[in-house]
């Protein structure tokens, strides 16, 4: 019997840079690597359009390292893509041209691309799912609607972790009116009402670290909807460098969690969902399982 190729994912998103090594079928993959690398590709891109040059240097820096990784693994086929704050850069095609210099086959996802393939992450890792993915990265955040009959509409959004914080500190209650704005055309939306919404992504992840830390019980578990927003007050009065101390979440990610609770708390108040799950697939899960152009 021959094994199932390897499979490698390079994920180049507005906060970090990820490689994930896959082994086993595509539908049941087990990580065998994983290595990443915080270059906040999005802060340049948030403050002035702009990917910055320290960024860029430490971004490059890591995806040579990368595809000398991959140079060792013969065979294995590779998808590399990059989201939001390429998508947004004006120096974007600049990186894009600065990667593929590399010999990395990189493409770049539109909003709905990474929408849709974090919603397909979701709907492997949970059969049945049914509701609202919300995958949070630095520079947006897209939703998509699922159902048992898989993947429905898709939006992506201006509310990743470091515009929330900007748009918050334009005083109370900006946040939650902006997104009310945003939200309001997507009719589509009503269609998941008391149902779930599935989070996606790592601030999410350190959020929910936070919460199963702070209340000694499991992560990865649904939580209803009044709790989820009740995080933010916790969050708050708990404070980053007490967030920094719990195993799992780094300084860099608990300084964010005051923005993705309050972010968290407008989407379950705007969108009604019963209870809130976050999801350990998403992205790069999402693409496995999904028709892509992977290369070898």
């Amino acid at each position: 019997m021959t094994s199932s190729p390897r499979r490698a994912i390079i994920d180049i998103g507005s906060n970090s840079i990820r490689l994930v090594v896959y082994g086993g079928p595509r539908n049941a993959p087990v990580p065998l690597y994983d290595d990443k690398i915080t270059a906040s590709l999005g802060r340049g891109v948030v403050l002035d359009g702009r990917i910055d040059a320290e960024s860029m240097a430490l971004a490059l820096k890591a995806l040579r390292r990368f595809a000398a990784l991959l140079r060792l693994l013969d065979g294995a086929k590779v998808r590399v893509v990059a989201t939001a704050a390429v998508r947004d850069a004006a120096n974007g095609a600049e990186f894009l041209a600065a990667v593929r210099g590399l010999g990395l086959p990189v493409e770049l996802l539109s909003g709905e691309d990474e929408a849709r393939a974090s919603a397909w992450g979701v709907i492997a890792a949970h059969p049945g799912a049914r509701g609202i993915v919300a995958d949070l990265g630095g520079g947006s955040l897209e939703l998509a609607l699922i159902d048992q009959g898989g993947v429905g509409n898709c939006v992506s959004l201006p509310f990743g972790v470091m515009r929330v914080a900007g748009i918050r500190a334009g005083g109370r209650g900006r946040l939650r009116k902006a997104l009310r704005e945003a939200l309001t055309p997507l009719d589509w939306l009503g269609q998941a009402r008391g149902q779930r919404l599935y989070l996606v992504g790592g601030a999410w992840r350190a959020l929910d670290r936070a919460r199963a830390h702070i209340d000694r019980a499991p992560a990865l578990i649904p939580v209803p909807a009044e709790e989820a927003r009740a995080l933010k007050g916790r969050v708050r009065a708990r404070g980053p460098a007490r967030l920094a101390a719990i195993p799992g979440v780094s300084a860099a990610r608990a300084a964010q969690l005051a923005h993705a609770s309050a972010l968290l708390s407008a989407l379950v108040a705007e969108l009604g969902p019963a209870d809130v799950e976050v999801s350990g697939a998403g992205l790069r899960e999402g693409l496995l399982v999904t028709p892509g152009k992977f290369s070898t």
